[in-house]
């Protein structure tokens, strides 16, 4: 569980999951500012680094356990779709194993939570 709180400065919002902390922001029409991330970058924060998690354990499990694994996600918001671009960046040596990590990032945590219908309701 995620708890939110807001900060006195205009749209600021402390949020913490256990003993991890962290801060997000907006600007809005002039209003708020920069000294977090934005709400829908911590959407793409979340697939970022879960993907980037599977992809390292894939790995690991292939016995490579100190490869570079960088993946990059951007969220598009449309009119009916909201579409999450990704890019997985391996080292060339380890290009032969993508196959793999792609599949496993396929079935990633968050990934399928994303990927099933919403529904949302107070608590």
């Amino acid at each position: 569980m995620v708890e939110a709180v807001a900060l006195p400065a205009p749209w600021r919002v402390r949020f913490q999951a256990g003993d991890n902390a962290g801060v997000a922001d907006t600007l809005k029409a002039g209003t708020g500012g920069s000294a977090g991330m934005r709400p829908h970058e911590l959407l793409e924060a979340s697939l970022a680094t879960c993907t980037t998690i599977s992809a390292r354990m894939t790995l690991a499990d292939l016995g490579i356990t100190d490869a570079e694994v960088r993946v990059r996600v951007h969220l598009e918001r449309e009119e009916s779709t909201t579409r999450f671009r990704y890019a997985l960046l391996l080292p060339p040596e380890l290009e032969h194993h993508r196959p793999t990590v792609e599949g496993s990032i396929a079935r990633s945590p968050v990934r399928a939570t994303l990927s099933k219908p919403l529904a949302f309701e107070p608590a």
